[in-house]
């Protein structure tokens, strides 16, 4: 019988040899059941009004489009406190209004990024082996962009695909793959760089 991690443990009890008993669950409130209902949505944000309604509801979304959003001048596009599993897609093209301030345009925040890398480690990296997904991709990005103060740890392969940048700057970013030492990691540190004006900081 074959027995997922995610079962629950009375199913995880009976994939066990021999007879277990279980006790009966408690009755509790179910607010989880009601909370995975109001996020599992996908919501589109896109205009003048899309950065600040993806900054008010972004707790209770799923999946964030932000379609061509404009975000105004002064204002920072916040997806900071997103809920774990959210997933950001940009589409169009994203402005942001000119006003001489200290920004940011762009907020993220997140203590650790794991990609969980072990699941990936072959020893092969990109010479073969098991697909594996890049960490990040920062393609086509124009004009002045920063990647900071982030912590990346265990990516499957290089962290890093830069392609088609210009003006992009990366401060602050800690990368820690030591466990790809010995678990069969192998091209996980840095990327790929090509055509591009980016500096590293």
């Amino acid at each position: 019988m074959y027995c997922s991690s995610v079962i629950l443990s009375v199913a995880l009890a009976l994939c066990s040899t021999g007879v277990v008993a279980v006790p009966a669950p408690q009755v509790t409130a179910a607010p989880l059941a009601a909370d995975l209902a109001k996020r599992a949505t996908s919501c589109t944000f896109s205009g003048s009004a899309g950065a600040a309604a993806a900054s008010k509801s972004k707790a209770s979304c799923a999946t964030i489009v932000l379609s061509s959003v404009a975000v105004p001048s002064g204002t920072t596009l916040d997806l900071t406190g997103l809920k774990a599993g959210t997933h950001v897609v940009f589409e169009g093209t994203t402005t942001f209004g000119y006003k001489e301030w200290a920004g940011p345009l762009v907020s993220v925040a997140g203590s650790l990024l794991d990609g969980g890398g072990s699941r990936w480690w072959d020893g092969e990296g990109t010479n073969g082996g098991k697909t594996k997904p890049k960490f990040f991709y920062a393609h086509k990005l124009l004009g002045k962009s920063s990647i900071s103060n982030i912590n990346i740890k265990n990516s499957p392969v290089q962290v890093f695909s830069i392609n088609g940048a210009s003006g992009l700057t990366l401060t602050n970013v800690h990368i820690d793959n030591t466990a790809g030492d010995s678990g069969g990691g192998h091209n996980t540190v840095g990327g790929s760089k090509q055509r591009n004006a980016v500096q590293v900081y």
